[in-house]
C-alpha cells in the first residue's frame, strides 16, 4: 500500500456563539485529513476534543513531526498507537473513505431524526430560536445553574409535543437537581445528560425520577465500568473512543449491559456527521446537529429541516464516482 498523507488547518465560523456550561465557542478550528492511494483519495476531519486536553495546535504539531511514523501505523493497522483520539478517528475515517469508493452501495438513509440544540443564550434570543425549531421531535437545551426551570417551561409551552433533553455538561449540583427534578418531569423532559462533574456521578443514586440520566464526559476511556450503574443512557461520540470500529465495540458492550445509546457529535462539519451515520442504526437516539451551527459547511453538506438531518447524495463522502475534489481548494496535488 503506497499512501500519501496530507493535512491542513481549517477554520469554520459559527452562525452564533455556541455556549455551554464551561465554554463559549464562536469559531471552530479543525484539521482536515487527506489520504491518497494511486488515483483514489479519502477525506476526514479531526475535531480536537478540548475537554480531554486536545487542541488544533497540539495535533497539527504531532502530525508534522510524525508523518512517516503515522503512515507506518496506518499500513500496519495500528491506529490505537496514534496519540490523540480525535486524530485516530479522522485517520480511520479517511482510510474508510479511501476504500468505500470501491463499494457499489451505501447503506445510509436519506433522512434521519435528530435532536436540535438550543445553547445557553439570553432570554431575549431564545424565543426566536424556539420558533425556528418548534416542530421538532427532540429538543436538547444546554444549561448551567441559572434559570433552568424558566427556560424549560418556555420551551415546553412553545413546543408542547417536543421531548426535551437537558444537557448540563457537568454544570449542576445535587441540591439544585433535587429541588427541580419533579418540575422537570412535568415539562416533557425525558433525559438529563451529564448533570454532575466526572467523579461525582455516584450522587445520582440520591435522585429518584423517571427521567433517564445520560453519561457523556464521564464515559470515556477506561472508566466505563465505574460509572455505568448510575446511568441508563450513554452518549457515544466517535472522537471520544478513536473511531468507528472502537465506537461500535463500545455500543455492543453497552447493549449487553441493557443501556440505551445516544449517538452524538461535536460542533463540526458534514465531514464528521455523515461518517457517524454509518453506525446510526445501532443507536436509540441521534444528536447529530453539529453542522447546523456553521455559517458555511462544505459543498453539498447535510441540511436540517423540522428535526430531520437530510443527506445530499453529491456530498464528497457519498459520491459514487470517487472523490477527486480537493475540498474547496484546501489541498493542492
Amino acid at each position: 500500500m503506497f499512501l500519501k498523507l496530507q493535512f491542513v488547518k481549517k477554520k469554520f465560523f459559527l452562525k452564533d456563539s455556541f455556549r455551554i456550561s464551561r465554554e463559549n465557542k464562536k469559531v471552530l478550528n479543525l484539521i482536515i485529513i487527506k489520504l491518497t492511494e494511486n488515483d483514489r483519495c479519502g477525506f476526514a476531519e479531526c475535531v480536537p476534543y478540548k475537554r480531554y486536553g486536545e487542541s488544533q495546535k497540539k495535533i497539527f504539531t504531532y502530525l508534522t513531526n510524525n508523518q512517516n511514523k503515522i503512515l507506518k501505523l496506518i499500513r500496519r493497522k495500528k491506529l490505537e498507537k496514534i496519540k490523540y483520539l480525535s486524530l485516530r478517528t479522522a485517520l480511520e475515517l479517511a482510510l474508510k473513505h479511501l476504500n468505500i469508493t470501491q463499494e457499489k452501495k451505501y447503506y445510509l438513509k436519506k433522512k434521519y431524526k435528530t435532536f436540535m440544540t438550543i445553547t445557553i443564550i439570553r432570554q431575549k434570543k431564545i424565543r426566536k430560536i424556539i420558533y425556528k425549531i418548534k416542530n421538532v421531535n427532540f429538543i436538547k437545551v444546554k444549561v448551567n445553574k441559572k434559570n433552568i426551570l424558566k427556560i424549560v417551561k418556555l420551551i415546553n409551552k412553545s413546543c408542547p409535543s417536543s421531548k426535551i433533553i437537558i444537557d448540563a455538561n457537568e454544570g449542576l449540583n445535587l441540591k439544585l437537581l433535587k429541588a427541580i427534578i419533579k418540575n422537570l418531569e412535568k415539562l416533557n423532559v425525558i433525559v438529563i445528560e451529564q448533570p454532575f462533574k466526572y467523579g461525582l456521578d455516584y450522587k445520582l443514586k440520591y435522585i429518584k425520577t423517571k427521567i433517564l440520566f445520560c453519561a457523556d464526559e464521564s464515559f470515556h476511556g477506561n472508566n466505563k465500568n465505574q460509572v455505568l450503574k448510575y446511568y441508563q443512557l450513554v452518549n457515544i461520540k466517535l472522537d471520544k473512543f478513536g473511531g468507528l470500529n472502537k465506537s461500535f465495540k463500545i455500543i455492543k458492550f453497552l447493549k449487553n449491559k441493557n443501556k440505551k445509546i445516544l449517538l452524538g457529535c461535536m460542533v463540526s462539519s458534514s465531514l464528521s456527521i455523515v461518517p457517524a451515520l454509518t453506525i446510526a442504526k445501532y443507536c436509540d437516539f441521534l444528536d447529530l446537529d453539529g453542522a447546523y451551527f456553521l455559517k458555511n459547511d462544505f459543498i453539498n453538506g447535510v441540511s436540517y429541516k423540522n428535526g430531520n438531518l437530510i443527506l445530499n447524495k453529491n456530498f464528497i463522502w457519498l459520491n459514487k464516482k470517487g472523490p477527486e475534489e480537493n475540498l474547496q481548494g484546501l489541498f493542492k496535488n
